[in-house]
């Protein structure tokens, strides 16, 4: 998640708190409140808020902007940035961890996986619903860790038996579906995953299945898989993992399942 930075050099830092405090004091904010706000003391935000002193107009610009976030209720943090570089760093930001940066891969990942999300969005998926939380979870093609793997924030949201909606797809968020679609990548060839509920009888559905050991270890050898299954063991469900090249072959294969599943009924 990225969030909301403004940067100004070290030595501009006591004029900022000037400001804010000036313009906090002057829309009613206590000086008590404002000394545990800024992280000043209470004489120092008295001395601030009675000083004629005149403050630069970009720093005055910059204050007002503080000041109104800090008004609807948002807590200011400050601080300190280290550079090596000659060009100046000031103005407003946005920071981010290194796996969030858009990259054409990352956006590719997330159109990826918003597409799969509509391909399944609104189908009855009773019989697949797990007790956890249903995701799929996508990774890049050389992925270095977790933070290489997107995923839908906290799930997809059912109701209904059906998928309606997601709160998000980030990046290093979903653990399980993330080491283990990592791990799988050693030996399969797949970028993709989605958890659904163990499945019995998967005889009429023609698709390649194998089953992970209570470790989560392939049990053979094989090179193409489209479902693993895995029996659980205490106090973990018994789970089937669909496999793809991409969060799109995903859904479509959960598709072709369930209507090979209702044709058998």
């Amino acid at each position: 998640m990225a969030y909301e930075a403004f940067v100004i050099r070290g030595s501009k830092t006591i004029f900022l708190k000037k400001a804010i405090a000036r313009n906090l004091y002057n829309k009613g904010i206590d000086q008590s409140e404002i000394s545990e706000l800024l992280k000043l003391s209470q004489p120092m935000v008295s001395n601030y808020c009675s000083s004629k002193e005149k403050i630069p107009e970009e720093i005055t610009d910059i204050a007002e902007n503080i000041s109104q976030k800090i008004i609807n209720g948002k807590a200011p943090d400050f601080h300190t940035c280290i550079t090596f570089s000659d060009k100046s760093f000031e103005g407003n930001y946005f920071l981010a961890n290194k796996n969030e940066i858009i990259t054409d891969e990352n956006i590719k990942i997330v159109n990826n996986l918003t597409e799969a999300f509509l391909i399944l969005k609104g189908k009855n998926i009773s019989g697949l619903i797990p007790e956890v939380k249903i995701n799929i979870a996508m990774s890049k093609l050389k992925p270095t860790g977790s933070n290489d793997v997107a995923a839908f924030l906290n799930g997809f949201v059912v109701a209904d038996d059906k998928i309606i909606g997601y709160n998000g797809i980030r990046f290093g968020r979903s653990k399980h579906l993330s080491s283990l679609l990592l791990g799988l990548k050693k030996d399969l060839d797949t970028n993709a995953i989605m958890n659904i509920a163990y499945i019995r009888d998967l005889g009429g559905t023609n698709f390649n299945v194998s089953y992970l050991t209570k470790e989560y270890k392939l049990i053979d050898d094989k090179d193409q898989v489209d479902i693993l299954l895995h029996k659980g063991d205490f106090g973990i469900e018994p789970c089937a993992y669909v496999l793809g090249k991409d969060a799109v072959d995903v859904s479509k294969k959960v598709l072709k399942l369930i209507n090979g599943l209702n044709n058998e009924k």
